[in-house]
């Protein structure tokens, strides 16, 4: 059924809206600006909403300074090769804004967007509706949080969050926890809970493991150097799996490290399989755990092979293999770990589930989605007269959702709105 605009509510009247003040809204946001095109950005949060809200205390950037570029205005303080934390992150993100005085109205909640005739309607939460001609969505690149349905089954004396929830070691219940997904931020809060002496048991996914550093540089920098980030949507074989897939995992934390699943492993860390459904106590696993650890350990290898190649090709000056390696960690773990696993008699009374993120757009009341919920768009240009996405997981390509290449998918929709206007 078609939303009714409440009676008696006033509606206001805007050339172009922006939803969502992160770094993809904020972008956006600039180059609309630097065209000189009259604009507002709502936010139903702070600017940064999803950093402060969605990340944990401890989060670092993975990517090094260096690559935090959002358009006019790139990094340049004293630590070019570090990792911005999750504090200095939403710091840059509200310097930013006050940059180019960008017009946010924060604490604003757009509960829904209909197409009115030539324009969209937006309904404000506790406000006035906004009647506007161009709505630009930049709500974020990872949606909401993607949880299997048995997790509803298993019983209530566990406590379940998903990673985005998850703050710190001490804001959990006494007693083991269990994380499910061992990407980006299954692998970096299972490191970090280890670290604090919690009992961790870890269930081990496809997600590889992405050296920090290799023959003298950052990984990010070789892949920057190699192309990888602007490869585009053409150049993958599944667009599907580059959207939805595990990131291959490192960290930014202590200056930047590896994380080696099996040395955590060797330090008391229990590896599990991929958990496959679950009820009341009990949570099945896949089998094969040793062959996707290996799976794992094999990722670096071929990465580190197309950076050989690179430096062979392009006659690059830099230090022979200088990454050394946990040694012995072969034999960790030595079993392929249980096919089942008891909640309670494994004293587990934590789940965080790692398993990423999905997209909801519901709330847009027009046909613009497809199978997967993802934005039918091109570059950010949808069919509908006015109506843009941005920041969104291989968008357009490898770093539409990054710090390093969101502003030129901002500028290419801009430039698109410029036209509608001139």
């Amino acid at each position: 059924m078609t939303p009714v605009m409440p009676i008696n509510k006033q509606t206001k009247v805007e050339n172009i809206v922006v939803i969502g003040a992160g770094s993809a809204g904020l972008a956006t946001s600039y180059w609309l600006t630097k065209m000189k095109l009259n604009h507002i950005v709502l936010e139903r949060g702070e600017i940064g909403n999803t950093w402060i809200n969605e990340r944990w205390d401890g989060f670092h950037l993975v990517n090094p300074n260096w690559a935090v570029r959002l358009p006019g205005f790139h990094y340049t303080g004293s630590e070019p090769e570090g990792y911005l934390s999750k504090d200095s992150t939403v710091a840059y993100l509200h310097d930013y804004a006050r940059d180019f005085d960008s017009p946010v109205r924060t604490h604003v909640t757009v509960e829904s967007l209909l197409k009115k005739d030539s324009s969209y309607l937006l309904n404000i939460s506790n406000e006035q509706n906004i009647d506007a001609r161009c709505v630009i969505v930049a709500t974020g690149a990872f949606g909401i949080p993607k949880i299997p349905d048995y997790a509803s089954r298993i019983i209530k004396p566990i406590k379940q969050i998903h990673s985005s929830e998850y703050k710190n070691p001490h804001s959990l219940p006494d007693g083991s926890v269990l994380v499910v997904g061992s990407g980006q931020s299954g692998a970096q809060i299972g490191e970090e809970l280890l670290e604090a002496g919690r009992k961790v048991l870890l269930s081990v996914g496809k997600a590889g493991r992405r050296p920090r550093r290799y023959r003298g540089r950052d990984s990010s920098w070789w892949n920057y150097a190699m192309g990888s980030f602007d490869k585009t949507i053409d150049d993958v074989e599944s667009i599907h799996e580059s959207r939805f897939g595990s990131s291959a995992h490192t960290s930014g934390t202590k200056g930047g490290h590896d994380i080696y699943l099996r040395e955590m492993a060797k330090n008391g860390m229990q590896l599990v399989g991929s958990v496959s459904g679950g009820s009341g106590d009990l949570l099945t696993m896949d089998s094969g755990l040793l062959n996707t650890l290996d799976q794992v350990d094999n990722y670096p290898v071929e990465w580190k092979k197309s950076v050989d190649e690179h430096i062979e090709k392009f006659g690059i000056k830099v230090p022979l293999e200088d990454t050394i390696e946990p040694q012995g960690l072969g034999r960790y773990p030595v079993s392929e770990g249980p096919t089942s696993l008891n909640l309670i008699n494994s004293g587990i009374k934590t789940i965080i589930w790692a398993t990423g993120f999905k997209y909801d757009f519901d709330w847009i009341k027009l046909p613009v989605t497809d199978e997967y919920n993802f934005p039918i768009q091109q570059r950010g240009v949808t069919e509908f007269p006015g109506l843009y996405f941005m920041g969104l997981q291989w968008m357009y390509g490898s770093k539409s959702a990054q710090f390093i290449g969101v502003g030129e998918d901002a500028e290419h929709v801009s430039k698109h709105i410029a036209g509608l206007f001139n």
